[in-house]
């Protein structure tokens, strides 16, 4: 089954600005919404904080703020449905990134600049295979 991310332009253009501004380091975002059949539906994002300050090929969410993301989006009836970053390298998830998409099955949108513009692709591990999602942009 094919998924499809929704996601807005005006969200995109907010991720790949988050990114611009944490140059060199890696930005990192929490995708919130729903899920309905194959279609993983972004309402809300917020940037979070990398906690992994000093690596340019890494990243880290707080936990507590997580936890705290997390809790504000069940209260809302929405769940995470996406993990945003930017990479130096292609939009293509690391071997870091795929043993951290196990723990966290959910989208993982992945952002590059490459030739000047930033690139987002998402991706889904899926029995252990990395599965390019498509994503629609809505207006």
């Amino acid at each position: 089954m094919q998924h499809t991310l929704h996601l807005s332009v005006l969200d995109l253009d907010i991720l790949h600005n988050h990114a611009e501004t944490n140059l060199p380091l890696e930005a990192a975002a929490l995708l919130f919404g729903q899920v309905i059949k194959s279609s993983v539906i972004v309402n809300r994002i917020e940037l979070v904080h990398n906690e992994a300050s000093s690596s340019t090929t890494s990243f880290m969410v707080n936990p507590e703020e997580q936890y705290r993301l997390l809790v504000q989006a069940e209260e809302q009836g929405e769940e995470l449905v996406g993990i945003f970053h930017s990479h130096p390298a292609p939009p293509f998830p690391s071997s870091r990134d795929q043993q951290n998409m196990k723990l966290n099955p959910v989208v993982w949108l992945i952002a590059s600049r490459e030739s000047g513009n930033w690139v987002s692709k998402p991706f889904l591990l899926v029995d252990d295979q990395v599965n390019e999602v498509d994503l629609n942009l809505d207006r």
